[in-house]
């Protein structure tokens, strides 16, 4: 099984002023050594994205994770071709979430239905990691937990909510248990075969 982390969202690639979420707005702004519309002269977006896609197609009985939401976040349809051409891949939302919340604005029925068709596809992850060490533990508790509190009621509710990423607001999808429990917890036991303890049936 492979995981593969190809990097930045499309974002990166793009002028400011064209980027879809505030927080890749801020970020590759202070940090213009990532921001990859500033260096051409590394490979762009594409061509790295049809790689993987090489890859993947040449390894067809390879178990194949895309973190990220294997850096197609931008467009449910995109990446819907690829798990549809590639029983054998799965992708994770870590960190990518809000650009589904985006999309499910202007069309949420095809947003919800992607996330159910592709239920046995997806894995939830957060992109979040902490040493135990810090002195700043129980602040960055509170802050995680507020981000998976935000993750849990786009997925489980059908609350209206909003983002500090864009403007507008958008509903959260509400899908059914079956799929929230693979997504949360069965399909990362399958695809990463973390061994069944007597808690995780």
């Amino acid at each position: 099984m492979i995981l593969e982390h190809l990097g930045e969202p499309k974002n990166c690639w793009l002028p400011l002023e064209k980027m879809t979420i505030r927080g890749d707005y801020e970020y590759f702004k202070e940090y213009s050594q990532y921001y990859m519309y500033l260096h051409p002269d590394f490979p762009s977006y594409q061509p790295q994205i049809d790689a993987r896609d090489r890859f993947v197609e040449k390894h067809p009985d390879l178990r194949f994770v895309g973190a990220h939401l294997g850096s197609l976040e931008w467009d449910v349809d995109e990446l819907a071709k690829r798990l549809a051409k590639f029983p054998n891949m799965a992708v994770d939302l870590s960190a990518r979430l809000v650009h589904v919340e985006l999309q499910s604005i202007k069309n949420y029925n095809k947003v919800r239905n992607f996330m159910i068709k592709y239920q046995d596809q997806i894995i939830y992850g957060s992109d979040q990691t902490f040493d135990g060490t810090s002195a700043e533990s129980i602040a960055f508790k509170k802050r995680i937990q507020g981000f998976w509190l935000d993750d849990w009621r786009y997925l489980v509710t059908d609350e209206s909510m909003t983002s500090d990423d864009f403007d507008g607001t958008f509903k959260g999808l509400k899908l059914p248990k079956a799929v929230v429990d693979k997504i949360y917890r069965l399909n990362a036991i399958r695809w990463y075969k973390i061994p069944k303890t007597n808690k995780a049936n």
